[in-house]
């Protein structure tokens, strides 16, 4: 698989749930509230969809903890 590809994924809740480590929905649904994740598409029929490049970056760009 190219980049491309991977970027282009859409993901469901449940795949969200296993890349960013939260454990239930209501986390991510108060994330998307607060704008502090990538928010959805419509891919119709109700359901919603996250592009897998757009989860990757924000992930990316979360801070990191220093111990020291």
């Amino acid at each position: 698989m190219n980049t491309n590809q991977s970027t282009s994924l859409l993901l469901t809740i449940d795949d969200v749930l296993r890349m960013t480590g939260y454990r239930s929905r209501s986390s991510i649904y108060r994330l998307m509230k607060r704008s502090q994740i990538p928010l959805p598409i419509m891919v119709g029929g109700g359901r919603v969809r996250w592009r897998s490049g757009e989860i990757e970056h924000w992930l990316k760009s979360l801070p990191t903890q220093s111990y020291r």
